[in-house]
């Protein structure tokens, strides 16, 4: 799934549509083309109602049955059926700071409201759409705030857990890998501790089971290796380790059980250098690791683990395609830095393929295959 943001028009849609595209929007609210917060009203409800319309309006002429498809017969029918209601709520994006209002009373603000609008959006889309996808919350996840966020959105009101089927949130480690702890004043967070609190608070509400999704992640790189934007150096990581963590990311997701990743950007946008592509459409190691990931692996299914991150060594045994019961790849790293391993190996000669594709042949001794392992991932098939 692609996720979108931002303002959709009948260019994008058709591009998206005869591209193949299966689409989640991020729905904010826009009024006249302009965006709208809650200070821009009068009321909880006046906001509510407005965002509402907004939803509808988008999948009345975008979704399933959707206006735009009518308009365009030319076009294939691929109506836009995921959701995700609003942008990171938990940060400014719907309520803005105020000067001198602490952040607790901002949080609460957010929440209390958030409380409101998921289920008024849920009940309009199912009413509507009924076999469209809600994604919920789209917690921004730096600093524990989706934690937080969810575990107290979801105990404000009763109907809250039932409305969304999906629970959407944004891991971002800033520049630490994808399986690290990020270390703060107050403690540390991971993506797999922050998951585990969050399925924990789910639980409590009979909603164990939610799928989750992470809708955004990413690592930016300098504006030294390319970036558009000038950006802090403790926040970016080298091109080389950008390509390894998004990667990692897409294993480690399986692993905990997340079923989509989006990472974010495509091309560098918002003052985030974290982009797929240069502005000039050229490909930057990440996208080339990607695409080689894909090609090795192209509807994966985890069927093991070798070593789950003992000592920061992980090898996970993938069937490539999960359609088929025959075939196997593992995908191997360690977090730390190079070392040698010993990986069971039973048949025959194996290829060693590097994070951007090149490949080795390699002979096992006594069952094994010595290979050498690092932050950038290596597979074996």
């Amino acid at each position: 799934v692609l996720r979108v943001g931002g303002p959709m028009d009948d260019k994008t849609m058709a591009m998206l549509a005869e591209d193949g595209m299966d689409v989640m929007m991020g729905l904010g609210l826009r009024v006249s083309g302009k965006p709208r917060r809650r200070p821009d009203y009068p009321s909880d409800d006046a906001f509510i109602a407005d965002y509402v319309k907004a939803v509808q309006a988008f999948l009345t002429r975008y979704g399933p049955g959707g206006t735009f498809f009518k308009d365009h017969p030319e076009v294939p029918v691929r109506p836009i059926r995921h959701v995700e209601i609003w942008n990171e709520p938990n940060y400014q994006y719907m309520i803005p700071p105020r000067r001198g209002v602490p952040r607790k009373q901002m949080e609460a603000e957010r929440e209390a409201l958030y409380a409101k609008v998921l289920p008024a959006a849920f009940e309009a889309v199912k009413k509507g759409w009924p076999r469209g996808t809600v994604a919920g919350f789209g917690a921004g996840g730096s600093s524990k705030g989706d934690v937080r966020f969810i575990q107290r959105v979801l105990a404000k009101d009763a109907n809250v857990p039932r409305n969304f089927d999906v629970l959407s949130t944004h891991p971002y480690s800033h520049s630490a890998p994808p399986e690290a702890d990020c270390v703060r004043t107050w403690g540390s967070y991971s993506a797999a501790k922050s998951l585990a609190e969050i399925r924990q608070a789910l639980g409590k509400h009979k909603r164990g089971d939610a799928p989750v999704w992470y809708t955004e992640v990413g690592w930016p790189v300098s504006r030294e290796d390319g970036g558009r934007f000038t950006m802090a150096a403790s926040r970016t990581v080298p091109l080389t380790f950008q390509a390894a963590y998004v990667c990692r990311m897409y294993a480690l997701a399986m692993r905990l059980g997340v079923d989509r990743v989006n990472i974010m950007f495509a091309t560098d946008t918002d003052n985030y250098n974290g982009g797929f592509f240069l502005r000039d459409g050229s490909w930057r190691p990440s996208a080339h690791a990607v695409r080689h990931m894909i090609a090795l692996m192209p509807r994966p299914k985890l069927v093991g683990a070798i070593n789950d991150g003992k000592d920061g060594f992980y090898a996970y045994r993938f069937r490539p395609d999960a359609a088929k019961e025959d075939g196997e790849v593992i995908m191997a790293w360690n977090v730390a830095g190079p070392k040698t391993v010993s990986i069971p190996w039973r048949r025959g000669k194996a290829t060693i393929i590097d994070v951007l594709g090149r490949e080795k042949a390699a002979a096992p001794v006594n069952g094994k295959l010595s290979v050498e392992v690092g932050p950038c991932p290596v597979y074996l098939k």
